[in-house]
């Protein structure tokens, strides 16, 4: 076997860093995208199969639309594990989309707070989860901003 190490130009103690840096931010991005996927599972899990018990504490009149978000989430859900597991160039490519789905899942919810599709309770509810899913989008975004593409 031939030492390819050997052809290969050192590293500058700057870009030793850089990688260094990129690779903990991989791992902090894949970690918040396991997390991000576990709570849409869970969530489409219970909204797709207890849609009429989640309308009695949203009280929004629809469980069908319940049953259809939640259904929505699972193969979400398997986007995020898919990418947590891919390599920096898709972490690169494919996290600003993530972060889009979950930044249209926040306007959406404040939206329909607004528009009074719910009681109060189930306005706290969807503007909690909200939050959370703010909190997904940021702690991706900034991890996905200091990567740095594979040489």
């Amino acid at each position: 076997m031939t030492d390819t190490t050997a052809s290969r130009p050192p590293l500058n103690p700057a870009d030793a860093a850089d990688l260094q840096t990129s690779d903990h931010c991989a791992n902090r991005l894949r970690g918040v995208l396991r997390v991000n996927a576990v709570n849409s599972f869970v969530a489409g899990v219970l909204l797709a199969t207890a849609p009429t018990r989640i309308d009695e504490l949203l009280d929004t009149g629809h469980p069908g639309w319940i049953r259809v978000v939640g259904i929505a989430l699972l193969p979400y859900a398997a986007l995020c594990v898919w990418l947590s597991s891919t390599s920096i160039d898709e972490l690169r490519r494919t996290t600003p989309l993530i972060v889009a789905g979950d930044l249209a899942w926040v306007v959406a919810s404040v939206t329909t707070v607004v528009l009074g599709w719910y009681s109060t309770g189930g306005a706290v509810a969807v503007l909690v989860m909200a939050a959370i899913v703010v909190v997904f989008a940021l702690l991706q975004w900034s991890a996905w901003r200091k990567l740095r593409p594979t040489r």
